[in-house]
């Protein structure tokens, strides 16, 4: 899929971009850009997803989430592991459900759905990754890819208003997500990336920069946040923010505050992210095998 993929990017109309062949790709040779106007753009939202249930309580925000897309007339394309009476269900909903082929975690799952995305959209398209259980974001999404037309950016990162953030969310994650937030913000802003909320998890791309995304190996959540921020550092790639009120599902909060569990799932998500993508990608100080 990779060497589908560049054999388009010349033709990619939109910002940022240039002609490499499948075997410069392969070869991980430097992505130029060029910035020109675009006409209208499609968007598509996408997810890795995987649950072991219809019972499910991320199942069935997922399955709401697929059916509010649907209503909305609004495309969603989801890689999938579950087993195959979840795949039967998320498929009922009208979503676009094809099975995981790619070995590996979320990270896999992720590049494998970019690349069907990309096959799928024009050549100017907007690519919406989320979380599917965030279900309210869906209704969300075309807010954050009209920033990126009306900004002309390559990648928009969405912003949690504070309010609903610290009204919906365990009390526990808010505060573990904003320290995350202020320590890469930090970081970030020595590079000169602007400030963004890190930890939300949503992130929104134009097709140009997809390549990025498939190049990249990570299997969890650096998979999401190191390519856009390899494509800002070494490529030159615009990144925006945009704030939205997202409200988290009251189910998850209602699941997971005063759950020692959950603290102890965040905190290993806190020293990953400090590993992976503040050590890795952000204090780098030379681009990533491949970006040059």
């Amino acid at each position: 899929m990779l060497a589908s993929f560049a054999s388009r990017v010349g033709r990619l109309g939109g910002v940022r971009s240039i002609a490499i062949g499948a075997g410069a790709a392969a070869a991980g040779c430097a992505v130029a850009y060029s910035r020109c106007d675009a006409p209208a753009h499609a968007v598509m939202v996408i997810s890795p997803t995987f649950y072991p249930s219809l019972d499910d309580t991320r199942c069935q925000l997922g399955l709401q989430a697929c059916r509010t897309a649907t209503a909305l007339g609004l495309p969603v394309l989801l890689v999938d592991a579950s087993p195959p009476q979840v795949h039967a269900a998320l498929k009922e909903t009208g979503a676009i459900v094809l099975p995981q082929t790619a070995k590996g975690r979320k990270g896999a799952a992720l590049r494998e759905a970019v690349a069907h995305a990309v096959e799928r959209l024009p050549d100017d398209g907007i690519i919406c990754y989320q979380e599917l259980e965030k279900v309210e974001m869906v209704r969300l999404q075309p807010q954050v890819a009209e920033a990126i037309r009306a900004q002309g950016a390559d990648v928009c990162v969405p912003r949690r208003e504070d309010g609903a953030f610290h009204s919906s969310y365990p009390i526990e994650q808010y505060h573990s997500e904003n320290f995350v937030n202020l320590y890469l913000d930090a970081l970030g802003k020595q590079v000169g990336l602007p400030s963004i909320d890190w930890t939300f998890g949503p992130v929104a791309f134009r097709c140009s920069i997809a390549i990025h995304f498939l190049r990249f190996t990570g299997e969890l959540w650096d998979a999401q946040i190191v390519p856009f921020v390899n494509a800002a550092r070494w490529h030159g790639a615009r990144v925006i923010s945009h704030t939205v009120k997202y409200e988290h599902p009251l189910e998850m909060k209602a699941e997971e505050e005063g759950a020692s569990r959950w603290s102890e799932k965040r905190l290993d998500q806190l020293n990953f992210l400090f590993r992976h993508v503040a050590d890795e990608a952000l204090k780098a100080t030379t681009p990533p095998k491949g970006a040059v």
